[in-house]
Order: C-alpha cells, then structure tokens, then sequence
C-alpha cells in the first residue's frame, strides 16, 4: 500500500498454500480513519477468492479493543468466529483478548454473512 511513495501500511499473507490463508493487515499511524482498511482488506478478499480458486475461507485477527478493525471486518462481509482471552502480547509486556474473524467464499460470492452455529456447553455443578 503506497501514498505517494510513502507506505501507508502493510499487508501479510501466511499459509497461501492451504485452503484458509490468514492476514495481517496494518495501517500507519498517520493514515487511520480514511477507509484505507476497507479498501484494503476488500481488495485482499478479491483478489484472494477470484486469483485462488481452493481458498474456501479468509481468516484475520485484532485486538478487542481495536472497534475501528473490528468495524472494517464486518462492513467487508466477515463474520466474528472466535474470541481469545490474554491472546494478543504487546511489545510493553501488557497483554489483549483478541478476536478471529473469517469470510467464506460462498458468502462473498453471494454477498451475504452466515453466522458461526454456536455450541455453548452448558455444564452444571453437581
């Protein structure tokens, strides 16, 4: 990603080779709040599902507290799939709950958002 010479952020890819590749997708700074994120993260889920036809699902994490990422997830069709308590470790020792995201190639292709199905453990004391 590029303003004029300058990065605007980065994009990483992991796992290209399996059928759910993961991201990280980062914004300076600088340039936060002007949609760069949408654009990116739309671009990326594209390109992925119209380049790689075995890619079935996108998956990407934030932090919790991160409701500007977490804003761009959902307005780019992911669904939230997980919630990791202490999962994200910050360079100051201090350490996030974290939440998984993901999109399903046949919910991008239909332009639609399918809930995960929640199997809540129900557990009594005895």
């Amino acid at each position: 990603m590029d303003g004029g010479g300058e990065p605007l952020g980065l994009v990483r890819l992991m796992d290209l080779g399996d059928s759910t590749p993961v991201f990280d997708l980062r914004i300076r700074t600088r340039y936060r709040g002007r949609g760069i994120g949408g654009h990116a993260l739309t671009w990326l889920t594209q390109h992925l599902f119209t380049a790689l036809p075995r890619i079935r699902r996108i998956e990407g994490t934030t932090r919790r507290d991160n409701a500007a990422m977490r804003r761009t997830f959902r307005r780019c069709g992911y669904v939230q799939e997980a919630h990791y308590r202490e999962g994200w470790p910050s360079a100051d020792g201090t350490v996030h709950d974290a939440v998984g995201y993901a999109i399903l190639r046949r919910d991008w292709a239909a332009g639609t958002t399918t809930a995960p199905a929640w199997d809540e453990e129900r557990t009594t004391e005895g």
